[in-house]
Formats: C-alpha cells, structure tokens, sequence
C-alpha cells in the first residue's frame, strides 16, 4: 500500500507543479504585453522629446540671429 501511496503522492506532486507552471507562463506572457507597451511608451516620449528639443533650437537660432541682425 505504500507504493501506491507514493505514486498518488508524485502524481499529485506532478500536476500541482504543472498549475503553478501554468501560473508562471501566464505571468511571463502578461510580464512580456507589459514591457512592449513600455517600450513603445518609451518610443513616444523620446520622439516628444525630439520634437521639442527641435522646437527650443529653432527658437535659439531665430534668437541669435535677430541678436545679429540688430
């Protein structure tokens, strides 16, 4: 009766292991949809910020030259 006892024991072990597996691989795959829209969050702030460092250099040389000019 103990080896069967024991087999009931590994076969349960078994499958709560391929829950808790299951578990994980759902977690990664939530983890993964997560990090791709940080990056493309990411990807939009930096072209924000591109933009504007563009806007904040035309107005310095638009500045510079009404500096020059006068």
């Amino acid at each position: 009766m103990s080896s069967l006892a024991d087999t009931i024991k590994a076969v349960r072990t078994v499958l709560l292991l391929q829950d808790k597996l299951a578990e994980l691989t759902r977690t990664v795959e939530h983890q993964g949809a997560r990090l791709s829209q940080l990056a493309n969050a990411h990807s939009d702030l930096r072209d924000r910020v591109s933009r504007l460092e563009g806007v904040i250099e035309g107005a310095a040389m638009a500045a510079r030259q009404r500096r020059i000019e006068e």
